[in-house]
């Protein structure tokens, strides 16, 4: 056989590196169409499945760790609601606000996370929006409430929140919506154990050697700007990213439960007496803050489902399956109150307000929450707007109404004080 007979009847032998660089092309081809064909179904099938859609509202934040995206209305639902995140060109889960304030109006800053972010139910049933409401049937017409609160956030980013961003809109009172898992959240060690396998990015204020604040500002985003023109672009990569945040491999448990219980522990664990501490420290900078712009500051404290729900102990073991010694109903809100005393931080707490309401409008469960989903629905935007704007009457933190209808108004709810469990 010739030399040429050889060659057209034997195969060519590759080289390991031609072989790797072929496998990862046809790979990445696979996996590109992969993705296109799944972009294309998803946006297909999707709006035809009104019980579970949505899609991309919020961002990565180098500032804030995350954000709303300004300018973006997307529908939210899930099988036991549906809502919508409605953003303005702030970045406000709110309606369209002016930078500057009118002359003559009041304007109160409401700032917290999901709870009063309020994506799971429609624009017009939010809490900021139902105070408005409220006010001005109340007389209060010169008087606006502006929604700033984001999912997820704690107290240090509420903090940084409103020396970046709430400031400049001026207000007149700023209302902090604290709820349960803002102890956990403003932890650097607590917060990262409490979602597993996912990189939780946030600023944080630690408590140093000496107990001083030391802050650690937001990690920087590996892959940011292809992880970011991905988010904008891909619906499928929004779906692909909320499974990667539901799954809880290796997350951290406090005495067999879900680790945010540990803030009720009586006694507390070190990390959660060093997460308390911080969060007096920061509160009361934030209040400091405040007051120093020329604005008053209230924190409001809605009621924890255990204080609405008389069944609340074979609900809390069939969710997390059992019920820690140690878990105390009581001290949260004690060493919350505590650190208002301490530090002239006006508190008020809302528990007395939906439990009068639960029992004259023969409320069953989930009273003030969705079916499938602990956040509010419409309702418990409507009470705690109501309750809010109580609490605002009875400290006199409201200008004098713009019009005789206030002598006229009764409250049903009256004498119920802040300061009672």
């Amino acid at each position: 056989m010739n030399p040429v007979e050889r060659l057209e009847t034997e195969p060519l032998e590759l080289s390991l590196v031609k072989k790797l660089a072929f496998t990862a092309i046809i790979l990445l081809l696979i996996t590109s169409l992969s993705f296109c064909v799944g972009e294309l179904v998803l946006r297909l099938v999707s709006p035809r499945f009104a019980s579970f859609r949505s899609s991309r509202f919020r961002q990565y934040d180098p500032v804030l760790g995350l954000s709303l995206i300004p300018n973006t209305h997307v529908f939210h639902a899930r099988g036991c609601f549906q809502g919508e995140a409605s953003v303005n060109r702030w970045g406000m889960r709110d309606r369209e606000r002016s930078l500057e304030k009118d002359p003559g109006k009041f304007r109160i800053a409401l700032v917290g996370d999901s709870l009063v972010e309020g994506v799971h139910v429609k624009p017009d049933k939010v809490m900021n929006i139902r105070m408005e409401k409220l006010l001005a049937e109340k007389g209060y017409t010169n008087t606006e409430v502006l929604n700033f609160s984001v999912e997820g956030i704690g107290t240090d980013q509420e903090f940084i929140l409103y020396r970046e961003r709430v400031r400049r809109f001026r207000p007149d009172l700023v209302v902090l919506v604290f709820v349960e898992n803002d102890i956990l959240n403003k932890s650097s060690t607590l917060q990262p154990g409490a979602y597993g396998i996912q990189t939780w990015y946030a600023p944080y204020f630690d408590l140093g050697p000496h107990g001083e604040l030391v802050f650690r500002p937001v990690h920087s985003r590996p892959f940011n700007r292809l992880r970011s023109f991905l988010e904008a672009h891909s619906l499928l990569a929004y779906y692909l990213e909320r499974m990667w945040f539901r799954s809880n491999a290796f997350v951290q448990k406090w005495q067999g439960v879900s680790l945010q219980w540990g803030a009720f522990a009586d006694p507390l664990d070190p990390e959660w007496q060093k997460a308390w501490a911080a969060t007096e420290k920061v509160l009361t900078l934030l209040k400091d803050t405040v007051e120093k712009d020329g604005a008053k500051f209230l924190v409001v404290k809605p009621p924890e489902f255990f204080q609405v729900d008389p069944d609340w102990q074979e609900r809390f073991i069939k969710l997390e399956g059992k019920l820690p010694a140690s878990f105390s109903t009581t001290q949260f809100d004690e060493r919350l109150r505590d650190i208002g005393q301490r530090n002239h931080i006006p508190i008020a707490f809302l528990t007395p307000y939906f439990q009068a309401y639960r029992d004259a409008h023969h409320l069953r469960w989930p009273y003030f929450s969705l079916t499938c989903d602990p956040h509010y629905s419409a309702l418990g935007h409507e009470v705690a707007a109501e309750a809010i704007v109580q609490e605002l009457e009875e400290d006199h933190l409201l200008p004098p109404p713009s019009d005789s209808r206030q002598e006229a108004m009764t409250h049903e709810y009256q004498g119920f004080s802040r300061h009672s469990d």
